[in-house]
């Protein structure tokens, strides 16, 4: 005989499943009464199955309980297992999911769950809650767990739009690195400078530093041996940042090179994005301003696009200027390095080297655009040499130059028998060339090191 029972403000019910084994099941149940009603009409399906009337589909448990074994089994000791834990006990554990076995799962009840989630949350975390989903079911596919289909692979994915990834400019980053703290100064520096994750700032040890060499070994995030990617990276240090990581190194109390102030390692979760919305308005990095009346009550407010100083319309008082800054994550720090770099003309083999991109197309693709003539110089290796035709068609006797070029062109594409001679004459405009020549932005300039 099967029981109710109620733990952590969830009701549960202890039933005998149809391959005769006790099972403990979390329901989405109010009350006792509508537990009870949950655990009829279980036992009546086990004693069906145990009839024969009925084929089990008790294999693999409930997706509350795949969801349980697979942070156990796989989610732990992984960099990202706390936000997993966070992420399954709030959509998946306690969602509507929860009570239904993987044998009775259908594609139709994922979807649904996602369709409802799609009014709160966006596409991207909708996408992720689905590989949840997806990468559970495989793991216990792959335990022998579980062995039917899995339903999630006819869910479609939600298509996500691509959000262009912000940096701060060349001429931003001294002014930001000028507002910071001085406590905290090396340590965005040392982001900029080398594209280190918020992790692995974190966890860089002082033996990970080598200043005769200019080496950085990346071997940890946070409280774990490994960083993104599992593996052990060493990158260059930047000339300009030695002063500020032997500063770091020479004031830390610990082994760490950017503890908490009292040596420990630095929370995960410390808001490191706040420090920086603070430096980004007092290096006036912003978008606007809003200003707010100082007098208690009045409630006036109003939007400018410089502090300038005003008054309120309603009483006279002066405007609280307020800074709206441009919505710089620190993440961003990251995008920095590589958009600098790419727009200094710096090789993009080397930037996927330097921010440690296991896909070399990953830093084309988002960066790609923001080197000077990157793809033009490659396009500009398509050379041939036009000199050949030169005795089929008297107009291409000409230099095959750049400056030539739009000549020979206008010949190839418009020339007829009788209007080859027209179309280079209609094409051939003098043109210098040189004027498209655009001064390259250039490199990264030296942080000035003694900024206290």
């Amino acid at each position: 005989m099967g029981s109710v029972y109620k733990k952590n403000e969830r009701w549960y019910v202890h039933y005998k499943d149809g391959d005769g084994r006790w099972r403990d099941l979390a329901t989405n149940a109010d009350a006792k009464a509508d537990a009870k009603r949950m655990l009829r009409d279980l036992e009546q399906k086990s004693e069906r199955v145990l009839q024969g009337l009925e084929i089990g589909h008790e294999e693999g448990g409930t997706v509350a309980e795949l969801f349980e074994w697979w942070l156990e089994n796989y989610s732990k000791g992984s960099p990202s297992h706390q936000r997993n834990v966070y992420a399954v006990n709030k959509h998946f554990i306690g969602g509507e999911l929860a009570s239904i076995t993987l044998g009775s799962l259908r594609a139709g009840h994922v979807e649904t769950f996602l369709q409802k989630k799609t009014k709160t949350l966006s596409p991207e975390t909708v996408n992720h809650l689905r590989r949840f989903l997806l990468g559970a079911i495989n793991a216990a596919k792959r335990a022998g767990r579980f062995h039917g289909p899995n339903p999630v692979a006819d869910v479609r994915q939600r298509k996500v739009p691509k959000r262009k990834p912000d940096y701060l400019r060349h001429d931003e980053v001294p002014r930001v690195l000028a507002a910071l703290d001085p406590r905290f100064r090396p340590l965005f520096a040392t982001a900029i400078y080398t594209g280190l994750r918020k992790g692995e700032l974190f966890a860089l040890k002082k033996t990970d530093v080598d200043f005769a060499n200019k080496l950085l070994t990346v071997s940890g995030s946070h409280g774990r041996d490994v960083a993104k990617g599992g593996r052990i990276d060493v990158i260059p240090i930047a000339d300009a940042l030695v002063p500020f990581l032997k500063k770091a190194v020479d004031t830390s109390p610990s082994d760490l090179v950017f503890p908490a102030p009292d040596g420990e390692r630095r929370r995960e979760d410390q808001k490191l994005m706040k420090i920086l919305r603070g430096a980004l308005g007092r290096a006036d990095i912003t978008l606007g301003y809003n200003q707010v009346c100082r007098r208690s009550g009045c409630g006036h407010a109003e939007q400018t696009k410089t502090r300038e100083e005003k008054r309120c319309p309603k009483c006279n008082m002066k405007l609280w200027p307020k800074a709206i800054v441009r919505p710089i994550r620190f993440h961003d720090m990251r995008h920095t390095t590589a958009s600098l770099l790419m727009m200094s003309g710096v090789n993009p083999a080397a930037v996927q080297r330097i921010m440690r991109h296991s896909n070399p197309k990953l830093t084309t693709e988002v960066y790609g655009h923001l080197a000077p003539g990157y793809l033009r110089d490659e396009v500009n290796r398509l050379q041939f040499d036009f000199g050949s035709v030169a005795n089929e068609n008297e107009a291409l006797q000409a230099p095959a130059s750049a400056q030539n070029f739009d000549v020979l062109a206008a010949n190839l594409l418009l020339g007829s028998e009788n209007g080859e001679n027209a179309a280079a004459e209609q094409f051939s405009i003098p043109f210098d060339f040189a004027q498209l020549d655009v001064a390259r932005p250039s490199g990264i300039e030296p942080l000035t090191p003694g900024l206290e």
